[in-house]
């Protein structure tokens, strides 16, 4: 599933965009995907310095900046204007608009930390653009990733999203292996819901209109079960400050760049 973090894909439909600026504050992926980003901030971040400078890769409407701007000066990065329409209702202005398949329009070693979130599995070039995120961040400085995780859970959440991949463990370290950084973290997370999100899916994609192109997001779920949810996703994110798990619906990885060398590259 997409998080929070938004966009690029250039045709990505309006109503997704409308949808996601809808739920964000109640549905619990977009809960359970703030209440993860928070807490790996609280963990390396002391709050609320204006000297600490944060750039999110692809911000879609804006949730997850809005969150971040609590840490530091929070840039946003997104292509979609109609996701920028939606950054402005939340009064969010330091957004370049830019296309992540393209190098990032800002200079070496500008951010203290980076956040990349759903959007790796939209670009064409995923190894460009995590080069780009270890130029542009600082040395010492962290890089956020997640991204949607095992082909098995490919449906017409995908389709509607754009994603041209999903991605494994090994898949995903693989393109940062070579690089001037090193893994602070790594691990699958909504792991308790994997199998009832695959059943879902897969009846989903069965029974569903082929015409019918739309995210999971439309799917109307009772105020109990999104509860729920919401609270057995983030008591597991809870216990990823502890454990890594073997599998998921997603995979968070956690980078910081090397101190010694400012090159995207060893």
């Amino acid at each position: 599933m997409v998080g929070s973090g938004g966009i690029t894909h250039k045709s990505m439909e309006n109503d997704e965009y409308a949808i996601m600026y809808q739920i964000e504050q109640t549905h619990w992926w977009f809960v359970g995907k703030q209440f993860l980003i928070k807490s790996i901030l609280r963990r390396l971040y002391a709050k609320g310095t204006k000297e600490r400078n944060i750039l999110d890769i692809g911000c879609g409407t804006g949730i997850i900046l809005k969150l971040l701007s609590g840490f530091g000066t929070a840039y946003g990065m997104e292509l979609s204007p109609e996701a920028i329409q939606f950054l402005g209702r939340r009064d969010l202005k330091l957004v370049v608009r830019s296309d992540a398949n393209a190098p990032i329009a800002f200079r070496n070693n500008s951010f203290s930390a980076i956040t990349c979130l759903d959007v790796l599995e939209h670009v064409d070039n995923d190894f460009f653009l995590i080069k780009e995120l270890v130029r542009v961040c600082k040395p010492g400085g962290h890089i956020i990733i997640t991204v949607p995780a095992f082909n098995v859970l490919w449906s017409v959440h995908d389709d509607a999203l754009h994603h041209r991949r999903r991605y494994t463990r090994n898949r995903l370290l693989e393109k940062v292996d070579q690089l001037n950084c090193k893994v602070i973290k790594s691990s699958y997370y909504n792991t308790a819901l994997i199998l009832p999100i695959l059943v879902v899916r897969k009846l989903k994609r069965l029974f569903s209109k082929k015409q019918v192109v739309r995210s999971d997001f439309f799917m109307r779920i009772p105020r109990w079960l999104n509860a729920l949810l919401t609270f057995l996703f983030t008591s597991e994110i809870c216990c990823l400050q502890f454990l890594s798990f073997p599998f998921g619906v997603s995979f968070l990885l956690i980078l910081q760049k090397w101190k010694g060398n400012t090159d995207a590259s060893r």
